[in-house]
């Protein structure tokens, strides 16, 4: 080879170190960025939604009023829904930021930035720099993500919690063996011997994936139940008789000891809990909102045993459209970690297609391994490698989506809406902008155009923002809160067929929330200041598609006009009944 070719193909071999050397430095701060562009915009001003999350955040402040660790409660009662570990992360934030949506919400997204950068981390060593910085991407810009990433609820503790176990067990039962010798400082590894593969770059000690491993299975109880330790030994049941099939040194587990040492962790929390409710902990906590679940359809909704496979289009969206791509590279270059990422994005779909009761975001544990998977196998050359046919595919579905998602926010901005809704155009306006986003992120990111990729970034968080501050002009906690707070504080407070959880949070004020007439005489009957929340009308607002808008009137309850006076009448969007109302504010001074 002539000298000045050397000299070239020394030059370029340096030049591409050095780049591999500032991309490993830069990506993590990259990904940091990524994370806080996507889900800080609009978590402070959108209101708490649906009813789960005012109730999480409610039960925190609650038991911070009352100086109690152990036992939450929601409107003065006992809430056995979920432990005691996000309430206590909810109290970290409300230490940081104040008693509000941000500081309950601060929890989720700390974990979410946790989540993606152990995705980067475990990618990037079994798979490669580009691997793991594509898969924590992708992960950050996932629909089903942004959404939970900045809800004020336990999933995201409890989905972090399951990813660090399963990375660790990965990293416990596929060391070396000399390297587990080492670590285990003479204790015995029997078991099950399997093929390892071959390490990229040093990897967790086993000591260090042992104790992550049971740590992070007791944290997890904590967060949400049960379902930390399920999911892992489910997935270790498919890696070694479906996927793998090889055997494995499961004596490495010492699941002896670990157990011991997970069970301790929800002892120093549980015992407490169960003493103080006299046992209703497990029996209400478990029974009920784990087992009960189940077995009987939540809320009298149906059951589809392919519902998790009709709900992952958009679940995973935008990336889902590469999942094909992906499980053809995947199975080209099959390993062992490939099949416990398999094994591991499985069991939770597994699991919960047993269950009853069904929710979009129950299998979200199995999330981490789907784009670790993706990373892996989402590259030029994979992409080169597809059938035309497949690559048609992947574009239409990109382009029918950005087409339906621009005809629906002309139909949005052009729609006429109730006066007092009016601000509701500029939160689903923002919705259909997020989409936009996470459309542009995905076709971008498949044609390598940084530029787009960025602004399609810059687009999900200006969407965010506009639907937060739009929600919440909208509001009915939000909307109501201050009248309510400025009145006098022994006024007695009761909802008539209005029930939402977040007027407990906005108005801090224990309420009663009754369609009886009786509950409302009962109460006018006791001397004292009292308010009454009333729901005049309301209408489904997806009447709007079917030129079909149909405003639902109820009565004023009986004897409320002869002893209370109306203060206020406003329209809202509530959003846990995905309805349009009228609610009315009576007060007997």
């Amino acid at each position: 080879m002539p000298q000045n070719a050397v000299n070239r193909l020394i030059f370029a071999l340096m030049n591409s170190a050095a780049k591999t050397w500032k991309w490993d430095r830069l990506a993590p701060w990259l990904l940091v960025l990524l994370v806080l562009a996507v889900y800080l915009p609009g978590t402070a001003q959108l209101p708490l939604v649906d009813r789960d999350e005012p109730r999480f955040a409610t039960a925190a402040r609650e038991m911070l009023d009352r100086h109690d660790w152990i036992v939450p409660t929601f409107n003065g009662e006992y809430r056995f829904d979920k432990p005691a570990l996000v309430y206590w992360l909810m109290h970290a934030g409300y230490a940081t930021v104040g008693v509000n949506e941000l500081g309950a919400r601060l929890p989720a997204v700390g974990c979410m930035l946790a989540l993606v950068l152990l995705v980067w981390h475990t990618g990037r060593r079994w798979f490669g720099a580009q691997a793991g910085f594509a898969a924590g991407f992708m992960l950050a810009t996932s629909l089903q993500f942004f959404i939970h990433g900045r809800l004020a609820v336990a999933d995201m503790p409890m989905v972090l919690a399951v990813a660090v176990a399963c990375v660790a067990l990965a990293e416990l039962l596929l060391a070396p063996p000399a390297a587990t010798a080492a670590a285990s400082a003479g204790a015995a590894d029997g078991g099950e011997r399997g093929e390892q593969a071959t390490e990229p770059a040093p990897g967790w000690s086993p000591r260090l994936a042992w104790w992550s491993l049971w740590v992070a299975v007791g944290l997890g109880f904590l967060a949400k139940g049960p379902i930390t330790l399920v999911v892992p030994v489910l997935a270790l049941v498919l890696w070694r008789w479906v996927f793998w099939r090889k055997p494995l040194p499961w004596a490495r587990l010492q699941a002896g000891r670990g157990l011991v040492l997970a069970t301790a962790i929800v002892a120093i929390w549980g015992i407490p809990a169960l003493v103080a409710t006299h046992g209703l902990f497990w029996q209400k906590g478990i029974g009920e909102h784990v087992v009960q679940r189940g077995l009987e359809k939540l809320n009298g909704r149906s059951y589809n045993p392919f519902f998790y496979l009709m709900t992952a289009p958009m679940t995973l969206f935008p990336w889902v459209i590469f999942a094909g791509a992906a499980w053809v590279a995947a199975r080209r270059e099959w390993d062992a970690r490939r099949a416990w990422l398999a094994s591991w994005l499985l069991a939770p779909y597994v699991i919960f297609t047993a269950y009853l009761t069904q929710l979009p975001h129950y299998v979200l544990p199995g999330f981490p391994a789907f784009f670790l998977l993706l990373g892996a196998g989402f590259t030029p050359a994979t992409l080169a490698g597809l059938a035309r046919w497949a690559r048609v595919a992947m574009g239409v579905f990109l382009a029918v989506f950005g087409l339906v998602a621009v005809v629906a926010l002309v139909l949005v901005v052009r729609a006429e809406l109730p006066a007092g809704l009016a601000p509701l155009r500029d939160a689903v306006a923002g919705l259909l902008v997020t989409v936009g986003g996470f459309l542009l992120v995905a076709a971008a990111w498949w044609g390598r155009r940084g530029a787009l990729v960025a602004l399609g970034v810059v687009l999900i968080g200006v969407g965010a923002w506009r639907m937060g501050t739009g929600l919440r002009a909208v509001s009915p906690g939000v909307t109501l809160g201050p009248a309510l707070r400025a009145l006098p504080a022994d006024t007695r407070f009761l909802g008539s067929r209005f029930a939402e959880p977040s007027i407990v949070f906005y108005s801090g004020a224990k309420w009663v929330f009754s369609d009886q007439p009786e509950a409302l005489a009962g109460m006018l009957a006791q001397p004292g200041p009292v308010a009454v929340v009333v729901l005049e009308r309301e209408c489904d607002p997806l009447g709007f598609f079917t030129g079909r808008l149909r405003w639902r009137d109820y009565p004023e309850p009986t004897g409320l006009a002869a002893v209370a006076q109306r203060q206020q009448s406003v329209e809202v969007f509530n959003l846990g009944r995905s309805r349009w109302q009228t609610l009315s504010v009576w007060v007997r001074p």
